[in-house]
């Protein structure tokens, strides 16, 4: 089905009149908490679509791309084609619902900080698979995320290093630090992040070397290592506490 006809099938003005109805209910005193968040979650992911559809009237046809950024934010990489939901991407679209790129001419393909923020697995593997598609032979599929495995021998061990560093490199800037007083409610960060927050985007899925590995090699690539930490290409804040693969179709 085309733009038009999800369009017509949803029908805009059904989904202005949703929206309309969600911000009278988050303003009501009656609306209890767990209402709030379950519409705060929905109002999300009808700005998303609204994006994407957007996105797919200017992508009318599959674009050719040497280099692709996903999900990088703010982020733009200089020479990739940088994809994501919302401005300043190149390309603004839904990978969750595809890649709007031409098969098999792809070069490097560049994801950091992405694959922990959407669905698992359903949406997680799409991805990697859509990636395995349009990366030419020997194209390369390079994942960075936060180290699950990191952190969760740091909270067996009880290391009091692993857990300074992680409040100070990664939740330093975080408004509700009073919440968190031990060191399973960083792992909990690590795995959920602040999932009801307008500013930050939740954890869907933790990841560690053994499941990027898994993943890519579900997925058809042929050979997956440890990729090391390039701050050319990488973000250079990120260096420490991710894991990065890289996958070779």
């Amino acid at each position: 089905m085309d733009t038009r006809g999800v369009l017509a099938e949803v029908g805009w003005e059904g989904l202005e009149a949703l929206s309309g109805q969600i911000e009278t209910m988050l303003r009501q005193s009656a609306t209890t908490h767990g209402m709030g968040r379950a519409l705060r979650a929905l109002r999300r992911e009808i700005e998303l679509f609204r994006a994407h559809q957007a996105g797919r009237e200017d992508v009318t046809t599959p674009i050719a791309a040497r280099r692709v950024q996903i999900g990088g934010g703010a982020r733009l990489l200089p020479g990739f084609v940088n994809i994501d939901i919302m401005p300043p991407a190149d390309v603004i679209y839904d990978v969750r619902e595809g890649l709007p790129i031409v098969d098999g001419e792809t070069e490097f393909i560049f994801a950091e900080h992405f694959l922990e923020h959407i669905d698992y697995p359903t949406s997680v593997k799409k991805v990697v698979a859509e990636c395995y598609r349009i990366l030419k032979q020997n194209g390369q599929l390079v994942l960075g995320v936060p180290d699950a495995g990191m952190v969760i021998d740091a909270y067996v061990d009880s290391d009091p290093g692993i857990r300074e560093r992680m409040m100070r490199d990664w939740y330093a800037n975080r408004d509700d630090q009073a919440h968190f007083n031990t060191y399973l409610d960083l792992v909990n960060y690590l795995f959920r992040d602040q999932d009801d927050s307008d500013r930050y985007t939740p954890h869907l899925w933790a990841y560690d070397l053994d499941k990027l590995v898994s993943l890519c090699a579900e997925a058809g690539f042929r050979k997956v290592e440890p990729w090391p930490h390039d701050p050319t290409i990488a973000n250079p804040d990120r260096a420490w506490g991710s894991v990065y693969t890289v996958a070779y179709k």
